[in-house]
């Protein structure tokens, strides 16, 4: 009889075992527990698979890039032949986290992009660049920074693949280590973030 059971095992589509719905980072099928405790202990998202179930994403990627085309792509190649950085704020479009909260939030959000100036400038990097993936919700902000579309989805297709909530950024540095947070973050970090590659790459 285990026998059989063994052969029936071996000999079953893949499909039939082991799908749970939940997958890991890499694709691999987990536990709901598993899954569900990497989102609440770890820096990870669940996110549909578009599968039917859901996988992890990792909420802070880092690497290491080609960075001639996201210097090229927005206007920055002579950033990137004197050495600077590049700074992106990705928007996803309108969700539930970007648009709401109390407050004038063009008037913080100004704020926040006087202080990113100043961080540029103090960690030889080029000022930042706002680009979106969908503009709706953009308009209250558009007196205070230019957002661009996605110039041919490179950052879409490279960094955010996913619609994360709230908004994500990715800081690139010339030599093509990127660091980022996906989803909302403290502003805080894009100079963690910039810091980081500077010591990495002296």
């Amino acid at each position: 009889m285990k026998a059989i059971f063994l052969l029936f095992l071996l000999l079953s589509p893949p499909a039939l075992i082991a799908q749970t719905g939940y997958k890991d980072e890499m694709g691999r099928d987990v536990s709901r527990e598993y899954f569900e405790n990497q989102i609440l202990e770890g820096p990870y998202f669940g996110i549909p698979d578009g599968e039917g179930g859901k996988i992890l994403v990792h909420r802070m990627p880092f690497g290491k890039v080609d960075p001639q085309a996201f210097f090229e792509k927005t206007g920055n190649l002579d950033a990137l032949n004197q050495g600077k950085s590049l700074i992106v704020i990705f928007y996803p479009g309108q969700d539930e986290c970007n648009s709401t909260g109390s407050g004038d939030r063009t008037k913080s959000f100004e704020k926040e992009h006087k202080t990113l100036i100043k961080w540029a400038e103090k960690a030889n990097a080029a000022p930042p660049i706002y680009l979106y993936s969908n503009p709706s919700g953009l308009e209250r902000f558009k007196d205070v920074v230019t957002w661009k579309p996605d110039p041919d989805g490179v950052f879409s297709q490279t960094f955010f693949r996913y619609p994360y909530p709230c908004g994500s950024f990715v800081v690139i540095h010339p030599s093509g280590e990127f660091r980022g947070i996906l989803g909302g973050y403290p502003l805080n970090q894009i100079q963690v973030a910039l810091k980081k590659l500077q010591r990495a790459n002296r």
